[in-house]
């Protein structure tokens, strides 16, 4: 089994390299998406002992490509967009949050008789991490599991497992559902092509002449963004707030410095974005372990599944009820679970570039809420199952 970091990341590179060749080659491959090739490839050689499935490395790889890609995307970003973001935005994302707390309520009745097998008594908690990860990403959901103090440490790492092996098929609808049901929904031009066609007016993009000078400008920007933001955390937050996530402090100092004129006449970030994107996935793909997810403790599969169909039928019901843009819609959803990173990953997948700021605003509004809602979840779970 491979384990040494040199090595793994050659794994990486050349997972991305077929990801990519066969995304330029094929027509097929482009339906899929490089991401969903990436993941599906990566745990692919994880589950098959070809490498290792749990490694320092991949928390460092994804400790430093996240921040590094949310700086590099967001770069591209003009904020006089917000003056047409309205309440639209605002109604997507709370039905997404809606639709995981219905979620998890059904799942959590139709199962607790299993769920009282490996918590007991205390079954209800479960709900706290599984909203808060589904309302603000897996920030929350540690901070759930801590907050309410739901230990077992077997149990943790088969829930992780779960949540993380969601990903792929979660990603996957967001992919593929704007494209099938677009259709059926309203569509504002200024969102961009509801198939992610590049060759949209709204969404054209013309690919850049990359220059060494416009690299490296590109990469000090980005690490002096995350650079500064580990400053001001560690001396200026972390004594008052010490939870506060570091990825609100880069995505400030990203969007405050994206909107110096000399910023928008660099070349290339969203190609060394989506690298770093495309790296972090690698490790996500990698750490997805379905033996231990599945054998350790089924029912918090189930549990999961019921939670998040649930989600994705609510939230592209009620969107359809009250017309709302499937692509907001989506991002929202996204938003909600994965938080601002994959967020801008599934923005700039489909070429949506106008709802990568409006995605990282719910993302970040998510880390806020997420844990809010989780404990309310939790208790209101308590309160109806009578434990």
């Amino acid at each position: 089994m491979i384990n040494n970091p040199n090595h793994l990341l050659a794994i990486f590179l050349g997972i991305i390299l077929l990801s990519v060749w066969l995304d330029t080659k094929y027509a097929w491959a482009r339906k899929i998406s490089p991401v969903l090739m990436i993941i599906s490839l990566a745990g692919f050689v994880s589950n098959i002992g070809l490498i290792t499935d749990s490694s320092p490395f991949y928390e460092e790889l994804a400790g430093f490509t996240v921040p590094f890609a949310v700086c590099l995307i967001l770069f591209t970003v003009n904020l006089k967009d917000l003056r047409r973001f309205g309440a639209t935005l605002l109604a997507a994302f709370g039905v997404a949050c809606v639709g995981t707390i219905i979620g998890v309520m059904t799942a959590g009745l139709l199962l607790n008789p299993e769920l009282v097998k490996v918590l007991g008594a205390e079954s209800w908690k479960l709900a706290g991490p599984f909203v808060g990860t589904y309302t603000g990403g897996s920030l929350n959901f540690f901070a759930m599991w801590e907050g309410l103090e739901i230990g077992n440490p077997d149990l943790f790492a088969a829930a992780n497992a779960v949540d993380n092996l969601t990903i792929f098929p979660l990603f996957a609808v967001w992919i593929l559902v704007p494209a099938w049901l677009g259709r059926f929904y309203p569509s504002s031009p200024f969102w961009g092509a509801v198939d992610g066609n590049a060759e949209s007016a709204d969404i054209e993009i013309t690919k850049p002449e990359l220059r060494i000078l416009d690299v490296v400008a590109l990469t000090f920007a980005a690490v002096t963004v995350m650079v500064l933001s580990d400053l001001i955390k560690t001396h200026l937050i972390a004594p008052v707030v010490p939870s506060f996530p570091t990825i609100l402090i880069v995505t400030t100092l990203a969007l405050i410095l994206a909107q110096f004129r000399f910023m928008g006449r660099l070349q290339g970030a969203f190609e060394l974005g989506n690298l770093a994107f495309f790296l972090f996935f690698c490790a996500v793909g990698a750490m997805i372990n379905v033996k231990m997810a599945i054998v350790l403790s089924p029912i918090l599969f189930a549990y999961v599944m019921i939670m998040a169909t649930v989600h994705l039928v609510f939230i592209y019901g009620v969107g359809r009820l009250f017309r709302l843009d499937i692509r907001v819609l989506t991002i929202a959803s996204c938003a909600a679970k994965s938080g601002p990173p994959t967020v801008v990953a599934l923005a700039n997948v489909h070429g949506w570039k106008n709802l990568v700021l409006p995605g990282v605003a719910m993302g970040l509004l998510g880390y806020a809420v997420g844990n809010y809602l989780g404990f309310a979840a939790a208790y209101a779970m308590k309160a109806l199952l009578g434990q």
